[in-house]
Formats: structure tokens, C-alpha cells, sequence
């Protein structure tokens, strides 16, 4: 990820407060969208991955999506890693990797 400093982010500060505005970018050289101050990396159009703060903590969450008026909403269909959890998943990538491997033998 980027640093704080990101133009995303800048924009997501400068928006007014007493109008609620989602502002979406596509960076161009990533997957991710910037909204509402948080990061969304799509799996399908239905599941996604956002990276977020909540009580100035990171967290990673992977979860159900559905669409209602136009809008993409969660559901509760997912998990919510907080940054611990996260670095410790990623240590298990390799060998989930050829688990998945070996069962599509």
C-alpha cells in the first residue's frame, strides 16, 4: 500500500463533511478503488477484499457483497482480520497453495 500521503486519500479529506459524497478513483497502476476511506480489491463482482482503519486499527476484511438501488453493500457473509491475523495468513499461502494442489489431482 501507499503512504499516508497518497492522492486518494487527500481527495477522501477535502470532501465536505455536511454532504455525504462517494468518491471513487481507480489508480491506474493498481486493483484497488479508494472509497469512502477505505481500499476495495474485487474478487467477483459479489465478493471483495477491503482494506480499512476502525478504532485506528487496520483491518482486512473478505466479504459477500449484494447490490441494492444501484449500490454495492456488504452482508455478513465473510471475516474481518485484524492486522495480526493477516501477517499470520500470509505465512500460510504457500502451503494452502499446495493443498489446493494436491487436491485437484
Amino acid at each position: 500500500m501507499r503512504d499516508r500521503s497518497s492522492s486518494e486519500e487527500d481527495n477522501y479529506v477535502k470532501q465536505s463533511s455536511s454532504v455525504k459524497q462517494l468518491q471513487v478513483q481507480k489508480n491506474k497502476q493498481s486493483n484497488y478503488t479508494f472509497e469512502d476511506g477505505q481500499y476495495f480489491f474485487e474478487l467477483t463482482s459479489l465478493k471483495k477484499v477491503s482494506v480499512s482503519k476502525f478504532k485506528g486499527n487496520v483491518m482486512i476484511s473478505i466479504r459477500e457483497y449484494f447490490n441494492k438501488d444501484g449500490q454495492s453493500l456488504p452482508t455478513k457473509k465473510g471475516i474481518t482480520l485484524q492486522l495480526d491475523n493477516w501477517e499470520k495468513f500470509k505465512q500460510y499461502i504457500a502451503e494452502i497453495d499446495e493443498c489446493v494442489n494436491k487436491l485437484k489431482k
